[in-house]
C-alpha cells in the first residue's frame, strides 16, 4: 500500500548553494543563497538546507509539503498519508517544534468516521513572526440538528471569522500583501443547472468579500518579490473544456484590471505564473515562457515534465519528472542538482531561497 501513496504528491523545486572562489558560471551565480527544500523521504517529513537532510520529530507517515523561513526561523508544514491515517490531519514544526494545526487553532480535528470538521488550505504563510492559516470549519448545532460552515482564516491562532453558511463553502489560498491579508473564496452557490452549479468566485481582502467573477476557480496569487506594487490573483475555468488546470485569467488585485497574456502564451496552456522585476514567466507542462519567449525542456534521460518552477534573481528552478512518473530531478539553470530516484517513497514538495546579505 505504500508505495503507491506519494507517487501523486505535489513536488516543488530545491536548488544548492556554493561558496567556493573557483566555482564554475553557475555556481558563481547562486553561490550567495540558502535554499530549503521541504519534502518526505522514506515516508518521513523532511527538509533540506543546502543539501543537507534534517527529519523532522514526529514525521513518520506525514508528508512534508510546505517550507518557509522567515527571520531565520525554519517552518515545515505537513499532512497525514491518508492511506494510512484515514482522518485528514496537519502538522507543522518551528525550528523543528511540532504543533498540531488543529489544536493550535483550538479547533475540532477531523476523524476517521467525520473527515470534514476542518477544511484548511494546505498552506502556512508567515509574516515577519506572524503565522498565518485559512480553512472553513464545520459547527454541528444540536438544538437545531443543523450544520454551520464557518469561513476563517487565523493569526498565531486567533480566529478570523469571513463568511457563515448553511451550505459549504470553498476556501482558496491566503496571502499576505503589505500587511493586509487576502483570502480566496467561492460561495453562494447555485444549483440551477444540474450539471453545472455557478458560484460567486473572489477574494477577502481583510474582512471584505471582492467579486472577480461568476463560477471560475482560484489557481494563485502572485507577489512580485522584487516590486511591493505588483500583486495577482489567477483563475482557472472549470470547465474540461476549457483545460481546467491551465490558468484562465490573471487580475491585478491592485488596480482591477485583467492582465493581457499573450495569445500564444494562453492558448498553450500555462499551469503557473511568476513575477521578478518586470519579467513574467509563464508555466506549463515541458515548457516556460519568459515574457514572450519559450524555453523548452529537452533533456535526452526524459525529465522534462515541470512540476513546479521557481525564480530567484533570474536564477531558474525546476523539478521535472521523469516520463515514467516513476523519479524527479531538481535542475538550477539547467543544470542537475539534486535528484530523488523514487517518488512512491518521498518527494520534494516544497523550495524556499533565502538571498544572503
Amino acid at each position: 500500500m505504500k508505495t503507491q501513496i506519494l507517487a501523486f504528491l505535489t513536488l516543488l523545486f530545491l536548488c544548492a548553494s556554493c561558496s567556493d572562489d573557483n566555482s564554475d558560471p553557475l555556481e558563481k551565480k547562486t553561490a550567495s543563497y540558502d535554499v530549503y527544500l521541504g519534502g518526505t523521504d522514506n515516508y518521513k517529513a523532511c527538509y533540506w538546507k543546502n543539501g543537507q537532510q534534517t527529519f523532522v520529530p514526529g514525521g513518520e507517515n506525514l508528508n512534508g509539503i510546505q517550507i518557509v523561513v522567515d527571520n531565520n526561523d525554519i517552518y515545515l508544514l505537513a499532512t497525514n498519508i491518508e492511506p494510512i491515517t484515514q482522518a485528514k490531519e496537519w502538522y507543522f514544526w518551528k525550528n523543528g517544534v511540532k504543533h498540531n494545526v488543529a489544536e493550535y487553532l483550538n479547533v475540532e480535528p477531523n476523524t476517521a468516521t467525520d473527515n470534514d470538521k476542518l477544511f484548511l488550505a494546505s498552506q502556512i504563510k508567515v509574516n515577519n513572526g506572524d503565522v498565518y492559516f485559512s480553512g472553513v470549519i464545520r459547527h454541528y448545532n444540536p438544538s437545531t440538528g443543523q450544520n454551520t460552515y464557518q469561513h476563517c482564516y487565523w493569526k498565531n491562532g486567533v480566529k478570523t471569522i469571513l463568511d457563515s453558511h448553511a451550505n459549504a463553502i470553498l476556501s482558496g489560498g491566503l496571502e499576505v500583501f503589505n500587511n493586509d491579508v487576502y483570502v480566496a473564496s467561492r460561495k453562494n452557490f447555485q444549483y440551477n443547472n444540474p450539471t453545472m452549479p455557478s458560484w460567486d468566485f473572489g477574494y477577502y481582502k481583510n474582512n471584505t468579500f471582492h467579486v472577480v467573477s461568476n463560477s471560475l476557480m482560484f489557481q494563485n496569487f502572485i507577489k512580485n518579490s522584487s516590486n511591493s506594487s505588483e500583486f495577482y490573483l489567477s483563475t482557472r475555468n472549470p470547465n474540461p473544456s476549457y483545460f481546467s488546470q491551465y490558468i484562465y485569467t490573471v487580475k491585478d488585485i491592485i488596480s482591477g484590471n485583467d492582465i493581457q497574456i499573450p495569445a500564444n502564451i494562453i492558448q498553450s496552456g500555462i499551469t503557473d505564473m511568476h513575477t521578478e522585476g518586470t519579467d513574467k514567466y509563464y508555466i506549463g507542462k515541458d515548457f516556460y515562457f519568459k515574457n514572450n519567449t519559450l524555453v523548452q525542456m529537452n533533456n535526452s534521460n526524459g525529465f522534462n515534465t515541470i512540476s513546479h518552477f521557481a525564480v530567484k534573481d533570474q536564477n531558474i528552478y525546476t523539478t521535472r519528472l521523469h516520463s515514467s512518473m516513476s523519479s524527479v530531478k531538481f535542475y538550477i539553470n539547467d543544470v542537475e542538482a539534486q535528484s530523488l530516484p523514487d517518488i512512491s517513497k518521498g518527494c520534494f514538495n516544497s523550495i524556499f531561497v533565502v538571498k544572503n546579505n
